[in-house]
């Protein structure tokens, strides 16, 4: 990724001895401090964002960056680079070994020129997409200062000015202060007077939070963090891998159901956002969670700091549980109390919160419990300025390239209507689930806010599959035998490609050797048994959808549904527990009904595990290793360790030819496949390489066995 540079000379060397002090080194804030400290953990990690702003009418490249010199000279963190310990002057540093050396303007500015035709009216999309496509990633602090300056040319007097920067000195307060002062200073550099005699701004003093931090740490510490399940979302076509962050369209909430949310919070004594975040639980609700955490940045400047750029934004989680009779009232008391927490501990950095949960009390939840889903609510500041003979349109509302959490829910007012985007992972939602998502929230908002009082339960729409007659396959069709996944491996390896291999879906993986008898023409039938509710039918694998389990022949006459652990049925493209309308009694297999009325498996209930706020699926991950070529078998075990909340996970693998299991150069071979291949959010496996697995009599996964001979194997 090329990277804009100073255009006006080079960074300044960090002062050696003997030499005139150079820059002053001043605190990191704790906030600061605490992401340079993730930064270091996670160094590949992108924290930082973007705004544009489009420029109608004869200005020039020069006019521009004087303007951005100005802004940044008026700001030191935005012309600071972070010395560390390691490095030369870092030593007097102290502490957590890094402080921000404070540089001139002139000397670490970003500026460059470019050009990128677009169309009249796409010049921002354009400009959005350039960004995105060749600017976004990792931001080295200590060579580059944490904002940069991009002014691209469109021709006939236009060009956009991208403004990148990183969140250690800028947040989603700091882009109004931004605009304003740079139109400020735009628009004095264009008359004959210049620019006005200006006085640098003081950094921001930050208050002692000792007690705040022990009282935060106390709460956290009595909310029963390790039970808490993982968020239920919906489905589309299935999750991606990877960490990337994608946008929503911008989705729009009508001016009558923002009238009636403004009378009901007016009603209840809170406001409007907590409204919205109502709405939002509602949501969460109707897809089966009724405990969870939703994180709030919350503004923590005071008014002499107001017009600072800075970091001066934290997050506050906030616990939320939703009990299932209760009505949308209910959800505003229930979400004005959890947001009270927002405004008494807003000043304790998060950061700081999960790193003395980690080290204090041996609590870990960097990952699963607070980075769920977060809430953006901040004020649109609408008058920024003006530049005489210009026409300036600002994009604020950019997609956030940082993954501060899995999914987070940009919500804005504008006049007296309100709309919104959903920035999502792709590890966490689909883009089908993310626009699933979006839509509930607008249509519950209007059910909501016209029914108030009537419970949650009912406003949900319970669904039901009647089960067609299908074309069900007998047990003996197609000379195919029952049999266990070793029967199926068995059987698929033969040389007969047209017979029917037949296997108990909770025993199936999809193996390269299975995928190569399906592609050669034979036919894989997964019988479906619950062990409380009986057949439920059968499914037919494709190697060319290897991780859809569809239940494709139903048994006739069955009601089928998914519900939630409490017995609710759930929408539809929600996950829950596979069962029979007219039987009371949970299923013991894991399913979700798609928009195609199509019933796709996801495992058996017990392979599944709540930790800390992420769904740890052993289904999911034995699937991704058994896919892996070279495999023959795999399993994956999972077990809590004590005093840690981070469980201890296995991955086993068994390969197709016969090898040492205990050779160092196979093993490594393996530990790196099996990582690279590993689902996004669960903890890193250790790896074993077996000859094969214990089983049953029965012919499934004796889990116990292969647990024991794992420590044996430990052991020695």
């Amino acid at each position: 990724m090329s990277e804009p540079t100073p255009t006006a000379g080079a960074v300044p060397a960090a002062p050696t001895a003997g030499v005139v002090p150079g820059p002053a080194l001043v605190r990191l804030s704790p906030a600061q401090e605490s992401m340079w400290l993730e930064q270091q953990l996670h160094p590949s990690a992108i924290n930082g964002g973007f705004l544009s702003v489009l420029l109608r009418g004869d200005v020039t490249a020069e006019q521009v960056r004087a303007a951005c010199l100005i802004v940044c000279d008026d700001h030191p963190q935005l012309r600071g680079l972070v010395v560390t310990h390691d490095q030369p002057g870092g030593s007097e540093a102290g502490g957590s070994g890094a402080r921000m050396a404070i540089h001139p303007a002139s000397a670490v500015l970003q500026f460059e020129e470019l050009p990128l035709p677009a169309a009249p009216g796409g010049e921002l999309e354009a400009a959005r997409r350039w960004y995105r496509e060749n600017r976004v990633g990792p931001w080295d602090l200590t060579v580059r200062s944490p904002i940069a300056f991009s002014l691209l040319d469109h021709g006939e007097q236009r060009c956009t000015l991208v403004v990148g920067v990183h969140h250690i000195a800028f947040d989603g307060r700091s882009k109004f202060v931004f605009a304003r002062q740079f139109l400020s200073a735009l628009a004095a550099l264009r008359t004959a007077a210049g620019p006005p005699e200006r006085q640098s701004q003081d950094l921001p003093e930050h208050p002692e939070i000792d007690q705040e931090l022990d009282e935060v740490l106390q709460h956290w510490l009595a909310a029963d963090l390790l039970t808490l399940p993982g968020l239920v979302l919906p489905r589309g076509d299935g999750a991606d891998p990877g960490e990337e962050v994608r946008p929503t369209p911008r989705f729009d909430l009508p001016a009558e159901h923002c009238a009636r949310l403004r009378t009901l919070t007016k009603e209840a004594g809170a406001s409007f956002f907590t409204g919205l975040v109502a709405c939002l639980a509602a949501v969460l609700s109707e897809y089966g969670n009724s405990r969870f955490v939703v994180g709030i940045p919350v503004d923590t400047s005071v008014p002499r700091t107001r017009d600072q750029i800075g970091l001066q934004i934290n997050v506050v989680p906030c616990l939320i549980e939703v009990e299932r009779d209760a009505s949308f009232r209910d959800l505003l008391a229930i979400s004005s109390r959890a947001l009270g927490l927002v405004h008494r501990y807003r000043r304790v950095p998060f950061g700081w919160v999960l790193r003395e949960l980690r080290r204090r009390h041996g609590v870990d939840v960097s990952q699963g419990a607070f980075d769920g889903i977060g809430v953006s609510y901040p004020t649109v500041v609408r008058d920024v300025g003006e530049v005489p003979g210009l026409e300036c349109d600002w994009d604020f509302f950019a997609p956030n390239s940082t993954r501060s959490f899995d999914l987070i829910l940009q919500l804005r007012r504008e006049g007296d209507a309100a709309y919104g985007r959903l920035d999502f992972t792709a590890a966490s939602l689909d883009p089908a689930g993310a626009l699933r998502l979006t839509a509930d929230f607008t249509r519950l908002l209007g059910q909501l806010t016209e029914r108030p009082d009537t419970p949650l339960g009912l406003l949900a729409q319970g669904y039901v599959r009647a089960a067609s007659t299908g074309h069900a396959v007998s047990p003996g069709d197609g000379g195919g035998e029952r049999g266990s996944f070793v029967e199926l491996t068995a059987a698929a390896a033969g040389p007969d490609a047209s017979r029917v291999a037949r296997c108990p879906v909770e025993q199936f993986l999809p193996t390269p050797a299975v995928a190569a008898f399906s592609r050669a023409g034979g036919r894989v039938l997964l019988d479906v048994v619950d062990p409380a509710l009986g057949r439920l039918g059968s499914c037919a694998w494709r190697a060319d959808d290897p991780y859809g389990i569809w239940l494709t022949d139903p048994a006739p006459g069955l009601r089928l549904q998914v519900t939630d652990p409490a017995g609710r049925a759930l929408p539809p493209g929600i996950p829950g527990l596979l069962g029979l309308a007219d039987d009371p009694r949970p299923g013991a297999l894991r399913a979700w009904i798609d928009a195609a009325d199509r019933i796709r498996l996801l495992g058996p209930v017990d392979l599944a595990h709540g930790w800390a706020g992420r769904l740890l699926d052993r289904a999911d991950a034995e699937a991704v290793i058994a896919a892996l070529p070279g495999v023959r078998e795999a399993a994956v075990l999972w077990e809590p360790r004590a005093g840690d909340t981070v469980p201890r996970v296995f991955a086993v693998v068994v390969p197709v030819a016969s090898a040492d299991a205990g050779a160092d150069a196979g093993q490594r071979l393996w530990r790196r496949t099996v990582r690279r291949a590993w689902p996004s959010g669960w903890p890193q496996p250790a790896v074993h390489v077996l000859d094969c697995l214990p089983r049953t009599p029965s012919g499934t996964v004796d889990r116990a066995a292969l647990g024991r001979a794992l420590s044996t194997a430990l052991r020695g």
